[in-house]
C-alpha cells in the first residue's frame, strides 16, 4: 500500500521565471520609483521582471516573484569591485545582513536561493569594501508545495522508494531522509539529494518503530513536509559457544535483518553502546567467525550497526 502526503505552507503560485531585460513602457508595465532609483515592473506573455536602476549605472534584474526555497538568476550591472556581491534579505534588513549571495566576479548573472519563509524581501547589490547597499529591488516570496509518496509500511533495514515533488523546484541541496518521529531538524539517517532525481531509495532503519519521511531544505536544515511510516521488526537471533578458550576462534550463527552496515562483535559484559574488539559485518554471511580475547572473563557477543546506536541483540560468552 502507498501513501501520499500532500503538505504546504498555502495556496500554490507558480514560480515566474526571470524574462529577458525588456525596455520600459507599454500598456502592460506598472512603473514607481523609490528612494534608490527608478523600479520597473514589466509583465510581458504573464511573466513578470523587475528592474531596478540606481546612481552609478548599477541595475539588478530579476523575477519579480519566486516561491519559498527555489533559486532563482539575477542579472546585475555594476562597478564590479572586487567582493563586491548580490543577496536577498528580508525587507528593510539592517545594512550588512544577507542570506544567499553570490559574488559579482562570479559573472553578470548569478542564482539566489529564496528563504523558506514566504513574505517581503529585497534584492541587494552591496559594495564589498564598505558593506553598504549601492541599489536594491523588492522581490515577493510565495508559499511553496511539496509532496511526498512512500510505503505506509516496510521492514527493518529493508530498502524502499520515495517519490517527491516540489512546485517552484528544489534547492540545490535539499534531500529527502527517514528520521524517528518527533526527531529534531537537522536529525537525518538514511538520505538522498532531491538533485539526484524525483524518487530515491532509503533504507529503514535496524529499530522497528513509527519513523518520518521528511524533505529538508539543505540550505536552512528545516523540514518542508514530513509524512510517516512504520517499520517493522525482523527477529535477531545468536548462537554461540557458552565458553571458549582466551584467543581462540570460534562461530556465530545468528538471523536479522542484515543491513549493509550491521555486524557482530565480542565485548567486555556490560560495556558501553558503541564498544566492540574483534567483529565482522552480517554481510559476511552465517556463520561468521570471531576471536575471542586474550584475557579472560565474561563477555557478551552483540549484534550492533553502524547506522544507529544501540545493541539489538546480545547473549553471554565466557572466556577461559
Amino acid at each position: 500500500m502507498q501513501r501520499k502526503t500532500r503538505l504546504h505552507t498555502g495556496l500554490l503560485i507558480p514560480v515566474v521565471l526571470a524574462a529577458v531585460l525588456t525596455a520600459c513602457g507599454g500598456d502592460d508595465a506598472d512603473t514607481t520609483t523609490t528612494a534608490a532609483g527608478a523600479t520597473t515592473t514589466t509583465t510581458t506573455q504573464g511573466e513578470t521582471t523587475t528592474t531596478t536602476r540606481a546612481a552609478g549605472g548599477i541595475a539588478l534584474e530579476f523575477a519579480a516573484e519566486v516561491e519559498a526555497g527555489s533559486g532563482f538568476e539575477v542579472t546585475w550591472t555594476g562597478p564590479d569591485n572586487q567582493d563586491d556581491y548580490v543577496t536577498i534579505v528580508e525587507a528593510n534588513a539592517a545594512e550588512g545582513d544577507y542570506l544567499s549571495y553570490f559574488y559579482t566576479r562570479d559573472g553578470a548573472t548569478g542564482t539566489l536561493l529564496a528563504p523558506v519563509d514566504d513574505g517581503d524581501y529585497e534584492v541587494r547589490y552591496v559594495d564589498g569594501a564598505s558593506e553598504t547597499t549601492q541599489a536594491s529591488s523588492p522581490l515577493v516570496v510565495t508559499p511553496y508545495e511539496v509532496t511526498l509518496e512512500a510505503p505506509a509500511e516496510v521492514e527493518a533495514t529493508g530498502e524502499f522508494e520515495v517519490t517527491w515533488t516540489k512546485s517552484g523546484g528544489d534547492g540545490p541541496d535539499d534531500y529527502i531522509t527517514v528520521v524517528p518521529v518527533g526527531a529534531a531538524e537537522g536529525t537525518y539517517e538514511d538520505y538522498f539529494y532531491t538533485r539526484d532525481g524525483a524518487s530515491g531509495t532509503l533504507q529503514a532503519p535496524v529499530e522497528a518503530g513509527d519513523f518520518e519521511v521528511r524533505y529538508v531544505n539543505g540550505a536552512e536544515e528545516r523540514t518542508l513536509a514530513a509524512m510517516e511510516i512504520t517499520v517493522t521488526a525482523i527477529e535477531i537471533t545468536l548462537e554461540a559457544p557458552a565458553e571458549v578458550e582466551a584467543g581462540a576462534e570460534f562461530e556465530v550463527v545468528w538471523t536479522g535483518p542484515n543491513g549493509a552496515q550491521d555486524y557482530i562483535t565480542i565485548v567486555p559484559a556490560g560495556s558501553a553502546e558503541g564498544t566492540y574488539l574483534d567483529y565482522e559485518y552480517t554481510t559476511a554471511g552465517s556463520p561468521i567467525t570471531l576471536q575471542a580475547p586474550a584475557e579472560p572473563g565474561d563477555y557478551e557477543i552483540w549484534y550492533a550497526s553502524d547506522r544507529v546506536p544501540g545493541t539489538f541483540a546480545s547473549v553471554p560468552i565466557v572466556v577461559r
